[in-house]
């Protein structure tokens, strides 16, 4: 099996003054599914630099959940984790998927800046496709996508080519030119059952 990366968010719980990372349970199922072994990573960084040192990690995923430090997110931690993998992942030619957050950790990365965006939350949104990138026959096969951000753009960069964008403009889907570097704005894990056509798109960016 294939071993992944896979970060976390982080539940800030009052109560027990705890700061948890936490991960949806079906991002195991999702992943098993398709013959990836995920490595559930805290948001430690002695730990994470002792993990890329000890596992063959053969590609990264960023999954969602809360918004980055910048735009009224509170996990710091986390902004500087997924920054640091990032560069790591470009340096050493891993893939790396970014999910909804983590789409908007490489568009920040990129420089690209996010607004507040409406009608995006708890949807589903048809996607408009570009045509001519590594992407496009498999985000083609989607009828339609989830969709639970609050924030986007429909602007982007050189760094960052727009593969599928929904009605309202909004970029969905991106691809670094160069790099193995991809991001999606739908939740794969929350589809009930389990989407082919995401099946299809995760191995293949990482098989």
């Amino acid at each position: 099996m294939k071993k992944i990366l896979v970060t976390q968010r982080v539940d800030v719980v009052q109560a027990y003054s705890e700061r948890r990372d936490a991960i949806d349970q079906r991002w195991a199922n999702f992943l098993i599914s398709i013959n990836i072994l995920p490595i559930f990573c805290p948001n430690n960084k002695n730990y994470l630099q002792a993990l890329l040192a000890d596992q063959d990690i053969q590609g990264v995923i960023f999954t969602g959940g809360g918004s980055l430090k910048k735009y009224g997110g509170d996990s710091v931690e986390r902004d500087q984790m997924e920054q640091y993998i990032l560069s790591w992942a470009i340096e050493s030619n891993v893939p790396l998927l970014g999910v909804c957050r983590g789409m908007q950790v490489i568009q920040d990365y990129f420089g690209v800046k996010l607004d507040i965006v409406e009608n995006h939350v708890g949807v589903r949104h048809k996607l408009n496709v570009n045509q001519g990138l590594r992407l496009t026959r498999f985000i083609e096969t989607f009828d339609d996508v989830n969709s639970f951000h609050n924030l986007g753009t429909s602007q982007s960069n050189k760094n960052l080519l727009p593969i599928a964008t929904s009605d309202d403009n909004i970029i969905m889907a991106v691809e670094h030119p160069d790099k193995k570097i991809y991001g999606v704005m739908w939740h794969c894990e929350r589809e009930n059952p389990f989407k082919e056509s995401d099946k299809n798109l995760v191995q293949h960016i990482f098989f």
